[in-house]
């Protein structure tokens, strides 16, 4: 049970800033941030959109321009603030026993933007909401939580019955990212979307541009910024083209050249998110197509890897390679876990036993991240000199992630942050083509999620990256700083889910 109450104040990290300079490695410094924002003033931020399909939908959107502005409309039950469940609307949870079961205890004093208070018919209501058969991404919650069995006990209090033992609710809701909305919520416009978050939505352009204004009777505080401009530029050197021309003051995942070569203008500083916040970046290979239902074949990939040559060529040195597992900087994350060297020869021998030499592998990647479409191009390089006949896909952003899609090619490029383990193997799980179907991995997952016992748990996801490290299906090279470009007078950043979209409640101008 999380003690009510713990952890709201505690300060999330924030993006250090690396002041335009470089070390004689090349690696960014890391220092201190930009001191206190000052109330007033409009701050302006960059990020990759997905077009005409964003959505002022909290469940709606998957683009970072779309989580940047949804995280401050809409509050969260619980909220990952340095890498732990963190109470938010909810003050609390109490676990029954056997974990089939928990009591979700709201927090008071809470109003939505039109004034109305909050109230536990709020939550029962979105449960429904984002599970609903009739969404085109019903959420992982529906998987583990027996919403329509939800009871509200009073304005205040829930009583949630599991499907399975869940030995950690408010990690499997931060995981979540399960924002809250307003009972009988049918429509996601300017006029309709109300939220209990820090800033409310003044305009709405999609692919463009969102405006939001301050609510001053925000639960945790007023905000600093009277307003916050959430911009979506997809091209990443448009975005830093943005910053510099003065058409934003903030620019999210900058590539690499440009921390090669400065921030390009006074009072502009290159910051980063700090090796805790590397973003995994990889592939995940789909064990539901050839040849990568074959244990030997997806090894092959593995050893055939030159992960010091992606860091290199794709991070240019702003980054560490990576051990083939998802989650650095997540608690139970197996960091002592060493990559496997690079063994050409094996490779070709287990792909020979598999009998996939020159299978057709088609990798599907976008340019989401930086780093993506670089990083898919060099490996699809890395598997023709294996002996497959691979060859890329690249997308479009709104295009990249969509269902029918991933489940016909052989691989597809993966960027994960630093997210719990019961996020990264329950959203796997739900996909057939990323999921790897092994009956010891779904064992220890099943037992790191239903237990109670901290000891239990860790064993538990121990035996589960074991699972992965032997015969798993995920190809992570590389670990990967998350650069961006700003004005020196932006401060109050803050990492939540991911440094790539990070919290923008508290920013404002210094």
């Amino acid at each position: 049970m999380l003690a009510a109450g713990a952890g709201v104040a505690a300060a999330a990290p924030i993006l250090s800033a690396c002041g335009g300079r470089a070390t004689t490695t090349g690696q960014p410094v890391v220092g201190a941030g930009s001191g206190t924002p000052k109330r007033g003033g409009t701050v302006r931020f960059a990020f990759s959109g997905a077009g005409a399909a964003e959505s002022l939908d909290p469940f709606g959107g998957g683009s970072p321009a779309d989580y940047a502005r949804t995280w401050v409309v809409y509050d969260e039950l619980f909220a990952l603030i340095g890498g732990v469940a963190t109470p938010r609307l909810a003050e609390s949870v109490e676990t029954a026993p056997d974990g089939r079961s928990f009591v979700l205890n709201l927090r008071q004093g809470v109003t939505w933007h039109d004034g109305s208070p909050f109230r536990a018919a709020d939550v029962q209501y979105t449960l429904n909401y984002l599970s609903s058969p009739d969404r085109p991404y019903p959420s992982e919650l529906s998987a583990f939580l027996d919403i329509p069995a939800v009871r509200i006990r009073d304005d205040r209090t829930l009583e949630v019955p599991t499907l399975m033992p869940v030995g950690d609710p408010a990690t499997l809701f931060a995981g979540a990212g399960m924002r809250v909305i307003k009972d009988g919520t049918k429509t996601f416009d300017v006029a309709s979307a109300v939220g209990t978050g820090s800033y409310r939505f003044a305009d709405f352009a999609p692919g463009q541009q969102a405006r939001l204004t301050r609510y001053d009777q925000h639960w945790d505080g007023a905000p600093y910024a009277d307003e916050l401009v959430v911009l979506s530029i997809d091209d990443p050197s448009a975005r830093v083209n943005a910053v510099r021309a003065g058409q934003a003051d903030w620019a999210s995942d900058i590539p690499y050249t440009v921390a090669r070569t400065g921030p390009g203008g006074d009072g502009l500083e290159i910051r980063s998110a700090g090796e805790g916040n590397r973003t995994g970046l990889g592939f995940v290979l789909n064990t539901t197509v050839a040849p990568f239902g074959d244990a030997r074949a997806r090894r092959a990939v593995r050893l055939a890897v030159d992960r010091q040559a992606m860091v290199d060529r794709v991070l240019l040195g702003y980054g560490s390679i990576g051990n083939d597992l998802f989650g650095n900087g997540a608690q139970y994350f197996a960091k002592d876990v060493a990559p496997l060297a690079r063994d050409v020869d094996t490779a070709r021998r287990l792909l020979a036993e598999a009998g996939a030499t020159g299978a057709p592998v088609v990798v599907r990647s976008a340019d989401y991240e930086a780093g993506l479409n670089s990083s898919t191009d060099l490996f699809v390089e890395q598997l023709r000199e294996l002996g497959l006949d691979a060859r890329s896909q690249l997308v479009s952003v709104p295009e990249y992630f969509a269902p029918d899609a991933i489940a016909t090619v052989q691989a597809i490029a993966f960027p994960l942050g630093p997210f719990p383990l019961t996020v990264i193997y329950s959203r796997s799980a739900a996909y057939p083509s990323l999921a790897l179907p092994d009956p010891e991995l779904q064992q220890a997952v099943a037992t790191a999620f239903a237990t109670p016992d901290e000891a239990t748990r860790a064993k538990a996801w121990a035996d589960a990256q074991a699972v992965m490290t032997d015969r798993g299906n995920s190809v992570v090279w590389g670990l990967a700083d998350t650069l961006s470009l700003s004005r020196t007078n932006v401060a109050g950043i803050q990492v939540r889910d991911s440094a790539k979209y990070p919290y923008l409640g508290k920013a404002g101008l210094a």
